[in-house]
């Protein structure tokens, strides 16, 4: 890979998350927020990414909550239980706070003009980190790195 940015920035979420990508691309786009000057990410098929990281946010979303879920239905505990849990865990508060004490918003391609990184992206950015993982492997490796993060 030719862009050092891209590398760098790869580099050092792996570092964050202790997960290396096969499909290092994938993390990319992960970090892409919407209105980032990035519209094309490398690797199988040069996916197209003009929204930023939003529909991987979205596959990460759904993958955080399979993953509160077995948590939750593990541990035996009535339905409200479940709904406590996503709060605390899966809420955009949460997961900003999460992404910010990880220092991901180092990495985060924002916006032209763009200083800082708004807790609704630092939000979407979590939850593409965990989609990309998905994608790039399995739920074990997205529970590690959720585990890396502090988030179970």
């Amino acid at each position: 890979m030719a862009n050092t940015r891209m590398n760098n920035a790869v580099d050092g979420v792996e570092a964050i998350i202790g997960y290396n990508f096969d499909d290092r691309f994938l993390l990319w786009e992960a970090l892409q927020a919407a209105g980032s000057f990035v519209s094309l990410a490398g690797g199988a098929g040069n996916r197209k990414i003009p929204n930023g990281n939003k529909r991987l946010a979205v596959l990460g979303d759904t993958v955080l909550q399979l993953v509160l879920v077995e948590v939750w239905y593990a541990s035996g505990q009535e339905r409200g239980a479940f709904d406590q849990l996503r709060q605390r865990i899966g809420s955009n508060n949460n997961l900003n706070s999460i992404g910010i004490d990880a220092r991901l918003d180092a990495f985060v391609e924002r916006a032209g003009g763009t200083t800082a990184v708004s807790p609704v992206t630092m939000t979407a950015t979590v939850e593409a980190i965990l989609g990309a993982v998905y994608l790039d492997s399995n739920m074990e490796s997205v529970r590690a790195v959720m585990q890396a993060l502090s988030l179970i």
